[in-house]
């Protein structure tokens, strides 16, 4: 199959998409670093309850994002002007998510072509896009990872072929 027709016909459930986590937006950022960090990854999903006790977020409406580059960035802001950095930072820590995740998420529906899924992500300089079902809840989360992942098992001889620095020429062949 041709690279082109390849990414045009596969969805983006075929590049190894993360299981998403949840939390509520009351959920506090420091207790959405602690998951972050104990699941290793790199993104939660913040999502209304969808149960009448409002205890789970699992499969809820998605509201918002929260990514380890907001992490960053919100700690980068607290920490400027002052001397006290942990001062700062702890501050930042007992904050509701909601209040500093991403709320105008960029998502993907589940049957969004390969091509689709990384233009996506390339246009917007995004590491981690939200998929969403027919319904509209979010149903897993493909990453960067998973895009390369993808490309090196489905295209190995284009891969695999490149030269260390494509933008060189050698003037000898190479090898025996």
């Amino acid at each position: 199959m041709s690279f082109q027709l390849s990414l045009s016909t596969e969805s983006v459930s075929t590049a190894y998409p993360d299981q998403p986590l949840f939390v509520l937006p009351t959920a506090t950022v420091g207790e959405v670093i602690q998951l972050l960090r104990a699941q290793q990854t790199g993104s939660v999903l913040v999502c209304e309850s969808d149960s009448a006790e409002g205890d789970s977020a699992n499969n809820g409406k998605l509201l918002g994002i929260f990514t380890e580059r907001d992490a960053l960035k919100y700690m980068a802001a607290a920490s400027r002007g002052t001397d006290d950095v942990n001062s700062a930072n702890s501050g930042i820590m007992q904050q509701a998510v909601s209040t500093v995740m991403s709320t105008d998420v960029t998502t993907l529906q589940a049957d969004a072509s390969m091509g689709e899924t990384i233009k996506t992500m390339s246009q917007g300089g995004y590491r981690h896009l939200p998929i969403l079902d027919a319904d509209g809840k979010p149903t897993g989360v493909e990453n960067v990872y998973g895009i390369v992942h993808y490309l090196v098992d489905h295209f190995p001889q284009t891969i695999y072929n490149l030269p260390p620095n494509p933008r060189s020429i050698t003037s000898e062949r190479e090898g025996a």
